[in-house]
């Protein structure tokens, strides 16, 4: 693999559409990383420390150029990787589009990452939904410095599923993990274990993946991404929509099939956009599995809502199509209830927008080319070997508030992101079960994450989801969680075999970004 190994000073990424005023990555903008930063250095490694690992690679964060649309190359920041140990199948590139690499890991395996970072500035990589060591989660505290090298080092805990890591910087003067995620800086995590294999479902040529993200683009294909006056405050507020829908980092194509059943596994990678698959014939969707991997049976919905950072695994059977017959995986209408009656409409600010919040529009095609004979039939039972955490009227609650902040975006129990500093409330005990109760007082919905574990969904009260209330995916194991406007979500999780500092916040990047974000501390 032959690459400039000097940090690369470039224009990326214009700013907001109609100020023509071009975002240059120079020295005078970056953001540094935020106080009490660890510097990487060659030979630190962090996590499991051991001579030996079941797979080994380097991951190098880097300016790219790469063909979205027809016409010229766009300016990225993405992930490309390189095998050292391990079956070949454990990294897929992908050449022509902007995602990072698929990494494929099983249950039980220890893997070492070298991250080489050779961006202009700070970067981390996140392992989102990962039951890590604090020290590799990728948080902000342990910033990669341009031009150096961070060493990871873990054991796969986690049942089979789909997760997907990302950037999670942040800097002194806010974060940027939206321009770094939207620059290009994500990829699909894949795990797989004995109890998923033994159900022998759709695999191969017979699953498909889709990371969706919204995109704008101007000029002669340049990303867009916020820029300066009124129009950034409102992204900043709302979160950020891009004008048009990338699947698997290029527009939605048609995927020739054949007359049997398929595995469809989905990303919202998206900074800001909430989606509401559906199918074009209006079939139910059929849901076999979420952020934690498969439910305990399947679960027939007319749609099924996917947030920020959230992943569901879809089942299709095309048994009874035949050649020429065609199926769309869409995103349905829907109003987000935000605003009824004032300035706002949904998530779109008076129409502004090209793709507002709430639109249709399509994710992919399926077009029947082949007939063949039908396959294993949908198991009644998935995700047994997990039983769901045991609570009562004794395991204790604790409250977070979601509230606006005027002119500031919002926050979480009246606090802000502080760097590492942890309230006493935010503290908790290795080893305790608990109960967050998340109270959403503001107008617009919020994709809660908590690093560092999965948790189940106990409830919810109060709120009033509109159009999406039928397509929540609670059932399963979550680690995050779309709050609505004024609702009141409980999640019950156990912090287990690791302590430290890890952090919660919202999934809209734009709202963790303007300090919708905390850290809270396991303590051993």
């Amino acid at each position: 693999m032959n690459r400039n190994k000097s940090v690369h000073r470039r224009t990326v990424l214009r700013a907001a559409a109609g100020t023509g005023v071009l975002l240059t990555l120079s020295p005078g903008l970056l953001l540094t990383g935020c106080d009490g930063g660890v510097k990487a250095v060659e030979s630190e490694t962090l996590g499991l420390d051991s001579d030996e690992y079941d797979v080994e690679l380097n991951l190098y964060a880097m300016p790219d150029s790469v063909p979205i649309l027809p016409g010229a190359p766009s300016e990225v920041w993405r992930y490309r990787a390189e095998l050292l140990k391990g079956p070949e199948n454990t990294v897929s590139e992908h050449p022509d589009s902007y995602l990072g690499p698929t990494i494929r890991l099983r249950r039980g395996q220890t893997v070492r990452i070298h991250i080489h970072n050779e961006l202009p500035e700070d970067t981390t990589v996140h392992w989102h939904g990962l039951h890590v060591p604090s020290d590799v989660d990728g948080q902000p505290r342990l910033p990669i410095r341009p031009g150096e090298t961070m060493t990871v080092g873990f054991e796969v805990l986690d049942r089979a599923g789909l997760f997907w890591y990302h950037s999670h910087a942040h800097g002194k003067q806010g974060g940027r993990v939206g321009f770094q995620s939207y620059a290009g800086l994500a990829g699909l995590l894949i795990v797989e274990d004995e109890e998923e294999a033994g159900l022998k479902l759709p695999s191969g040529d017979n699953e498909l993946l889709l990371a969706l993200q919204d995109r704008t683009f101007a000029g002669n294909n340049e990303l867009v991404y916020m820029g300066g006056g009124m129009g950034s405050m409102m992204d900043r507020m709302h979160g950020f929509l891009g004008d048009r829908v990338l699947a698997n980092g290029a527009p939605p194509t048609t995927r020739k099939v054949a007359t049997r059943p398929y595995r469809i596994r989905v990303l919202n990678g998206s900074n800001a956009r909430i989606y509401k698959l559906a199918w074009s014939d209006g079939r139910p969707v059929t849901v076999i599995g979420a952020d934690g991997g498969l439910l305990q049976e399947p679960e027939d919905r007319p749609y099924a809502v996917l947030a920020p950072a959230q992943r569901l695994d879809i089942w299709v059977d095309l048994s009874e199509f035949q050649p020429g017959d065609a199926l769309e995986l869409i995103s349905d209408r829907f109003r987000a209830g935000m605003m009824s009656g004032g300035m706002m409409d949904g998530m779109g600010m008076m129409g502004s927008n090209a793709l507002p919040l709430g639109s249709r529009f399509p994710l992919a095609r399926l077009e029947v080319a082949e007939s063949v004979e039908a396959s294993k039939p949908l198991p009644a039972q998935l995700g047994v070997q997990r039983q769901t955490i045991p609570v009562n009227r004794n395991t204790r609650i604790r409250s977070f508030e979601l509230s606006p902040v005027m002119m500031r975006g919002f926050a979480i129990n009246g606090r802000r992101f502080d760097g590492t500093n942890v309230a006493d409330d935010e503290k908790v005990r290795l080893g305790d079960t608990e109960i967050w109760e998340f109270h959403n007082s503001t107008p617009m919905p919020h994709p809660m994450h908590i690093h560092g574990l999965q948790f189940n969904v106990v409830g919810r009260r109060g709120g009033n989801s509109d159009s999406l209330q039928q397509g929540l995916v609670d059932s399963g194991w979550h680690d995050t969680v779309l709050v609505m406007p004024r609702e009141t979500v409980q999640v019950a999780m156990k912090f287990e075999r690791f302590d430290g500092l890890y952090i919660y916040h919202c999934h809209n990047m734009e709202h963790e970004d303007a300090g919708m974000m905390r850290y809270f501390q396991v303590q051993g």
